[in-house]
């Protein structure tokens, strides 16, 4: 867009770099969808099984990364509009003694909960996972029961178990 003299000119240029981008899209979906026989979701599961996703993300890292080297990406602040003083980055401390008052938080809030409510609402989410409901109302029964995102995710996984990626190099 900066190279062009009115970028929204009766926004052409704009609206034909939308259409492009929508084009480029539709043309992922139907290679998604063709890897699933024409479902998309089964595409999605055999390119998660055949590690089509990830090779694409390396890919596009890597021809990113040629670009910033070959200095024909901006990165803000990086190698370009650099602050002339050097621009110190403020870096988060975590102070001393922050992880066990968060321990002791969580205990805290296991200990005051009811205890069979939580239970309960983490039963039911696992029970609903082995079908095709909808999980979501059961996830905000469990955060109102005062469950604990990991006890979340353990519940979850006994049912879909862990997924773990094929490096792809």
């Amino acid at each position: 867009m900066p190279n062009a003299a009115d970028p929204l000119g009766g926004s052409y240029f704009l609206e034909s770099l939308t259409n492009r981008m929508e084009a480029r899209a539709e043309e992922e979906f139907a290679r998604i969808g063709r890897m699933g026989s024409g479902s998309m979701l089964d595409g999605i599961l055999t390119g998660i099984d055949r590690g089509y996703f990830q090779q694409e993300i390396a890919e596009s890292a890597y021809r990113e990364q040629e670009r910033y080297e070959k200095g024909r990406l901006v990165k803000v602040g990086v190698n370009e509009f650099i602050e002339p003083d050097g621009g110190l980055v403020e870096v988060l401390e975590i102070p001393p003694g922050l992880e066990e008052e968060q321990v002791r938080r969580v205990r805290d809030v296991r200990e005051r909960r009811d205890q069979g409510r939580a239970r309960t609402a983490l039963d039911r989410l696992a029970a609903a996972a082995t079908t095709d409901d909808n999980l979501m109302p059961l996830l905000v029964d469990c955060a109102r029961a005062m469950c604990t995102e990991g006890e979340i995710v353990g519940a979850l996984r006994q049912v879909f178990g862990e997924y773990t990626e094929t490096p792809r190099f």
